[in-house]
């Protein structure tokens, strides 16, 4: 079963996650389903963008589920912890390198890991509703699918661990005001006229030419980002063979 459908629109590729039963949240089959869809736009020579959102009005992704954790806490190998790790971070990796312009559309709430692999976009838009959340710190683990490298370079270290520590919810304007995300739209009219406009924009310019800019601007940073992926799922591993976890998100489920 596929948790995400696609469609091509004047050029460019849709990406909708569909996962209601985990509210979009992130494991390995919605994982499988989204990496296969980038790499596809990816290879599709005749696409200029990749937009990824969501079906759902309240939620973007809720991120990896507390039962999902539990469960690689509760698991006496770490081999389902990293299986998990290696298809979301290849998705990060695979959006990151990508050849086309990306563009995630956050209309809700977009929690954790939900939110960390947009960060690998080229451009945030969000509705004004929508909500986020970097709760890593009160299930005592650290950041995955690129938040220790993303937020430092986006909104510096001092704001980052702020955000990390604190672990509170904050709006699109606080983000718009960090620079995580580039716009916010009041409806999602609105934010399909802001998506349209932008897309024409890039609909300009030369596929080949986009994709050469690509790589000028992030070739060097992508080697940088793969390492610090490796080194976030061997902290995670290490922190998830300590009983001090599987405490603490038991209390929170």
């Amino acid at each position: 079963m596929s948790y995400v459908y696609t469609e091509i629109q004047n050029d460019a590729l849709y990406i909708t996650l569909d996962y209601p039963e985990k509210k979009n949240g992130l494991d390995a089959e919605l994982g499988t389903s989204l990496l296969e869809a980038i790499r596809a736009g990816n290879n599709e020579t005749s696409i200029h963008s990749i937009i990824l959102q969501s079906k759902h009005r309240a939620y973007f992704s809720s991120g990896p589920r507390l039962e999902d954790l539990l469960i690689c806490a509760s698991d006496q190998s770490d081999v389902r912890l990293r299986e998990v790790l290696h298809v979301l971070n290849h998705c990060v990796l695979e959006i990151f390198t990508s050849p086309k312009v990306t563009v995630a559309l956050i209309n809700g709430y977009a929690y954790g890991g939900g939110f960390n692999m947009m960060l690998a976009c080229d451009r945030r838009i969000a509705l004004r509703r929508a909500k986020f959340l970097e709760n890593f710190h009160k299930m005592g683990i650290s950041p995955d699918l690129g938040a220790s490298y993303f937020l430092p370079r986006i909104i510096g270290y001092e704001q980052t661990m702020n955000l990390l520590l604190e672990g509170k919810l904050f709006t699109s304007e606080e983000a718009l005001r960090l620079g995580l995300i580039q716009e916010v739209c009041e409806n999602k009219q609105e934010l399909q006229e802001r998506v349209k406009n932008y897309l024409k924009a890039v609909s300009e310019g030369y596929v080949p030419a986009i994709a050469a800019t690509k790589k000028l601007l992030k070739g060097k940073a992508a080697e940088e980002l793969k390492q610090q992926l490796e080194q976030e799922t061997e902290e995670l591993v290490a922190l998830f063979k300590q009983t001090e976890i599987k405490k603490r998100l038991e209390a929170l489920v």
